[in-house]
């Protein structure tokens, strides 16, 4: 309650947290309300074996995404922060590119678990118990804007670090993720 209207207090007054957090709190909602529409079609829809089998693992990687992206929104502000604070420094000085590279890291990770997640709810698209059906739509199009957000950061971040070596096993996730 408090912490989250904080949280948003800073979001619209203070640098950080930026958009890219916010993409990853709303990812953790999306997760939450697919978890929850899992959770109700298991509790009260009769399902065939394969189709439970498939829920109970959305389910569970709900949650674990729910959790992770959470973390994920934390380590994109300290990232960000980082970042920041090095952005005087030469543009080959080691501490710049470490900084450039945890900053592109940490959406992409976003993204990438946004896609994960986005795979494994697929199985509510077809079985999902018509009360929760909005809330598990809700939750995908939060999941999507996660994947977005994620994938846009780090089309940004990559084009601004410039071409750091470090940058191409960043380069090559993002395209990864683009064809996904």
């Amino acid at each position: 309650g408090q912490d989250f209207a904080l949280w948003l207090d800073g979001l619209a007054t203070e640098p950080l947290p930026g958009g890219v957090a916010a993409a990853a709190v709303a990812a953790a909602m999306g997760a939450a309300l697919c978890a929850k529409a899992a959770r109700i079609t298991l509790e009260r829809q009769t399902l065939t074996d394969i189709v439970q089998a498939k829920l109970e693992d959305a389910y569970e990687q709900a949650r674990v995404q729910q959790a992770a992206l959470l973390r994920l929104a934390g380590a994109d502000e300290a990232a960000y922060r980082a970042l920041m604070d090095v952005q005087a420094l030469a543009t080959q000085q080691p501490e710049r590119n470490q900084a450039w590279q945890a900053a592109t890291e940490v959406p992409i990770r976003i993204a990438e678990a946004c896609r994960s997640l986005l795979d494994e709810v697929s199985a509510l698209e077809s079985a999902c118990r018509p009360g929760v059906r909005v809330d598990y739509e809700i939750g995908v199009w939060l999941l999507e804007i996660g994947l977005r957000a994620g994938q846009r950061a780090a089309q940004a971040n990559l084009r601004s670090w410039g071409d750091a070596p470090e940058a191409w096993l960043l380069r090559l996730r993002l395209d990864a993720l683009q064809e996904g």
